[in-house]
């Protein structure tokens, strides 16, 4: 488009350099017939006016001309600025009709070799989407198969912290396959009244069994929200789980909220660039695929959930969940 703009220009100036030639010319011929009504015509002195061709003045468009048999005199022949700039507007507007139908003619060319250079991306999306949908589905066999060993094992050994905290994992994975199933279906979540602190204190009980040299502090108040539980476990797994993943040895992770917040706050390794962290497969370390925050912020998109991040590196990491679009009393 800019390259057409520059060739359209360039046209009018040529155009109009060319309506300027032929006036000239018609005023060449006007001078030796003296008839030519369009123009008007006066006689100047000849010393008034040294330059003998002259074309452009405020008023009018002009030149003038030597007559043989006048030698003190010279003829001018103008043409009134009006006159001028209405052709010259004429000249302007058939200029714009053939830029604007050379523009159509572009995006028409633009938009189909875009379509057919993308293509082969498109076809390649749905054959991934297809993949993981099928790779989901084949997921149910083993976790309904998990489950029912896990019932098992609870009656021969009664409930112990193993199983316990094996069970919790295995619920985990069947929370990332649900999200994951919503993420390629796009189908509403269904929400449920939640206590964000009993809540919350379940995560923290799940992650204290993994990881028991991180010292939790949780000072929740009540707050009361509407959400999808599900997805909320996920959003508040993947914090908690970076928190205790990236932070230092004996480190702590609080949770407490200020208002319609929850903080959940590591005194972790930092983050060098906060802005970029929920980027789809942005990392900083060799840890993990550099997709589990980007799914954290589709989910709480969804849910209406606000989400911030502030980080210092060797100083730790906060992030910040606002509840208050799906509060209820």
């Amino acid at each position: 488009m800019a390259f057409l703009s520059m060739v359209m220009w360039q046209d009018y100036k040529s155009i109009s350099h060319q309506y300027d030639m032929k006036i000239m010319n018609k005023m060449t011929q006007c001078s030796f017939t003296l008839e030519c009504p369009e123009y008007e015509m006066d006689f100047i002195e000849k010393e008034k006016n040294k330059e003998l061709n002259k074309f452009y003045q405020e008023d009018s468009i002009y030149m003038l001309f030597s007559i043989p048999t006048m030698d003190e005199k010279l003829i001018k022949f103008s043409l009134t600025s009006v006159e001028y700039e209405i052709k010259k507007e004429v000249l302007k507007v058939k200029i714009l009709k053939e830029y604007l139908l050379y523009a159509l003619f572009l995006l028409f060319i633009s938009i189909f070799f875009a379509r057919y250079s993308i293509r082969p991306l498109k076809e390649a999306f749905e054959l991934n989407d297809e993949f993981v949908k099928d790779m989901l589905h084949d997921f149910n066999t083993p976790i309904a198969s998990l489950k029912i060993n896990f019932k098992i094992l609870e009656k021969q050994f009664g409930q112990n912290a193993s199983i316990k905290r094996s069970e919790e994992a295995m619920k985990t994975i069947a929370n990332l396959q649900s999200n994951m199933g919503y993420f390629l279906s796009h189908s509403p979540l269904n929400e449920e009244k939640i206590k964000v602190a009993s809540f919350v204190e379940k995560r923290v009980q799940y992650y204290e069994g993994i990881f028991p040299e991180i010292v939790f502090k949780v000072e929740l108040s009540s707050l009361n929200i509407t959400t999808n539980p599900e997805a909320l476990s996920r959003i508040l797994d993947n914090l908690l789980s970076n928190a205790c993943k990236y932070n230092i040895k004996n480190g702590t992770v609080s949770l407490f909220l200020v208002n319609s917040t929850l903080i959940i706050e590591d005194t972790g390794i930092g983050i060098r660039n906060p802005k970029k962290v929920f980027e789809r497969f942005y990392k900083e370390t060799s840890r993990g695929m550099g997709i589990g925050l980007h799914v954290v912020q589709k989910l709480c998109e969804d849910l209406d959930i606000g989400i911030k991040v502030e980080s210092q590196l060797a100083k730790g990491t906060r992030f910040s969940l606002n509840f208050e679009k799906v509060m209820f009393s």
